[in-house]
């Protein structure tokens, strides 16, 4: 079978598959939100072997809307849902289950996908178990800090810790931890700080 063709068929599959367990599918991805938390799972299919790999993310449904909030770009709230996990101007999400399954028939890949399915969704209920706060978020991003200096500022602007904001932007300065956010001539940092100097100064 071509790489396309495997693709196409398995893809399908993880989207009847997916529907079971109530998420909804675009183009390589699941999503889904419960509670105030958004969820969503890649998935990725092997060129050379029959296998399926990807991740399992989440975030706060909060943490997107205080980032558009603070680079003007409220419009961004009223997109589907699914724009949380595509959009190229919003919070990456936190990877906490990687996986990588073989297929044994190409032909009927539902087997191995439903057994995944369940295993994500496991790692979803307990990942609502562990995760109550935004503290609880941000505790997950700063195992990966240079990755995730975006969320983690954002997650102090949001609880109104201002200082702490604006200490972790010198600070992320300072070590050159780039936001990845540019908006003409000012970067994310520039726009948080001035969030913050207009909304609570």
């Amino acid at each position: 079978m071509k790489y396309k063709e495997k693709e196409k068929l398995w893809l399908g599959s993880v989207k009847n598959l997916c529907k079971a367990y109530g998420w909804r599918f675009k183009g390589y991805f699941i999503f889904k939100s419960v509670g105030d938390l958004f969820f969503c799972s890649n998935f990725y299919m092997g060129r050379d072997k029959n296998e399926i790999s990807g991740w399992l993310g989440y975030k706060p449904m909060i943490i997107d809307n205080v980032f558009w909030d603070i680079i003007d770009e409220e419009a961004n709230k009223k997109m589907p849902l699914s724009f949380r996990g595509e959009a190229a101007f919003c919070v990456r999400d936190i990877h906490y289950f990687e996986y990588k399954i073989a297929i044994e028939n190409e032909l009927n890949p539902s087997v191995e996908i439903t057994q995944l399915l369940k295993n994500i969704e496991g790692k979803v209920l307990e990942k609502l178990s562990e995760s109550k706060t935004l503290e609880d978020f941000r505790n997950d991003m700063m195992t990966e800090e240079k990755r995730n200096t975006v969320g983690i500022v954002t997650s102090y602007i949001e609880e109104g810790r201002i200082e702490q904001a604006l200490t972790k932007i010198k600070e992320y300065r300072a070590n050159e931890f780039w936001s990845g956010f540019g908006f003409g001539d000012k970067d994310f940092y520039d726009l948080a700080k001035e969030f913050c100097e207009k909304k609570y100064n």
